[in-house]
């Protein structure tokens, strides 16, 4: 190995990896996740108390709560796949069959 061959394998590993940045539909995904659990944990809860006290007035609308929630959820994180498929794509294939037929230059 010359000297130019070894000051450039000796750059490229003291090269600092990149920091993977979180995409703004990946934090959207990660704030539903979290708002949907906050909410059912809150829910179940107030649930657990409705129960313990004999107040089954609520139970109802807590339930509901929970189902909105949930749906809401479902609908975002559908969103956020499809978004990611369709990133995913090349000339109508996905990424994963460019890669098996030896494509190189995606």
């Amino acid at each position: 190995m010359n000297e130019k061959e070894l000051a450039k394998e000796v750059a490229r590993l003291l090269q600092q990896p990149k920091k993977k940045r979180i995409t703004k539909s990946g934090a959207i995904a990660f704030w539903m996740l979290g708002l949907t659990t906050t909410v059912s944990v809150a829910t179940l809860y107030l649930m657990y108390l409705c129960v313990v006290r004999n107040y089954a007035g609520s139970l109802v609308a807590l339930s509901a709560l929970i189902t909105m929630c949930q749906a809401g959820n479902a609908v975002v994180l559908s969103k956020i796949t499809d978004k990611s498929k369709a990133e995913n794509t090349k000339g109508g294939i996905t990424f994963e069959t460019a890669v098996q037929s030896g494509e190189r230059d995606l």
